[in-house]
């Protein structure tokens, strides 16, 4: 699936922010994985609205690869 340019971004933005700890307050973050924790998810759609949880997860995923 290829990403939005402004969904990449924010999954690397959200993705870098998670690895510094800055989202280690996220219920169920140390639970599941970030892609599927609602928080971050939430966080996602409010940064960048009009996808689907599927879609924000792959640009999680993304961004954590992306950003290592």
């Amino acid at each position: 699936m290829k990403l939005d340019r402004a969904l990449e971004n924010a999954g690397y933005a959200v993705a870098d922010e998670i690895r510094d700890g800055k989202w280690a307050h996220a219920k169920g973050i140390h639970d599941c994985p970030a892609v599927r924790c609602e928080e971050i998810l939430a966080e996602m759609r409010r940064r960048c609205p009009g996808y689907t949880d599927d879609e924000y997860a792959s640009a999680l995923g993304q961004g954590f690869f992306d950003s290592r």
